[in-house]
């Protein structure tokens, strides 16, 4: 009996030991949001898009408390639902291929176009997740020695109630999360989406586009989007840790 209760330790140690071997790695290479707010379901007029370009200007319109609160919920609850084994974040910051690295900005349908209309979590580069990068980053992949890379995007658009010039108009969270192997091959190309409880009024068909009535309706989506991913990303992680 002793003999038997050494041999099934052994055997559990070493299976233990195996599949921790051959847990795949995975480096997370952009953490970061748009400030440019989509208006694609409102009809932008000229002055609505200088409003637009003159609110993602604006010191006041800070996108990093939302975006801190989001990449601190990733790590501390988000990711232990894979598998795979998340690589430090100082360990991709600190590497000089990753500093080094210039992403393509430019894509047909993107309404940021450079990093200026950008914040990101302090250390991350701002790379948008265009097939072009992610062939581009195949060599800070194998420099890190990772097995696949990770994009997370948050951005933000107007979400309209009401006719014509009227009602009002609230802000939706946007969040993706793209897998790919370190050779290009999609893995999971994830989007979730989240409304603002707080509206705003428009005046003749035109939001106010100022940062203390849209601030706080960002901030007020993203906390929604926040539950929401608590229940979902539990469901992809499954689909996940069998591809990978």
């Amino acid at each position: 009996m002793k003999y038997l209760k050494i041999v099934m330790l052994v055997t559990f140690l070493s299976l233990f030991m195996v599949s921790n071997a051959q847990k795949k790695k995975v480096a997370v290479v952009t953490f970061y949001a748009d400030k440019m707010l989509d208006l694609s379901a409102l009809d932008a007029s000229a002055d609505l898009i200088a409003k637009n370009s003159n609110l993602s200007d604006d010191p006041d319109f800070n996108q990093s408390e939302p975006l801190n609160k989001l990449h601190t919920a990733f790590f501390d609850e988000y990711a232990e639902n894979f598998d795979f084994e998340f690589i430090a974040e100082d360990e991709v910051f600190a590497n000089e291929k990753y500093k080094s690295f210039k992403p393509t900005y430019e894509e047909a349908g993107n309404i940021n176009q450079d990093v200026e209309s950008t914040t990101s979590v302090d250390g991350y580069n701002v790379i948008p997740n265009y097939r072009q990068n992610v062939k581009d980053l195949k060599d800070v992949a194998e420099d890190l020695g990772v097995d696949a890379i990770m994009f997370i995007h948050l951005d933000f658009g107007f979400v309209k109630t009401g006719v014509g010039n009227l009602g009002y108009v609230s802000i939706q969270a946007r969040f993706s999360m793209d897998l790919y192997t370190k050779d290009n091959k999609s893995v999971f190309q994830f989007r979730e989406v989240a409304g603002s409880s707080k509206k705003a009024v428009m005046v003749k068909g035109i939001p106010v586009m100022k940062t203390d009535k849209i601030q706080p309706m960002c901030e007020s989506a993203v906390e929604k989007l926040m539950k929401d991913l608590n229940k979902k990303v539990g469901r992809l992680a499954k689909k996940a840790n069998k591809k990978m």
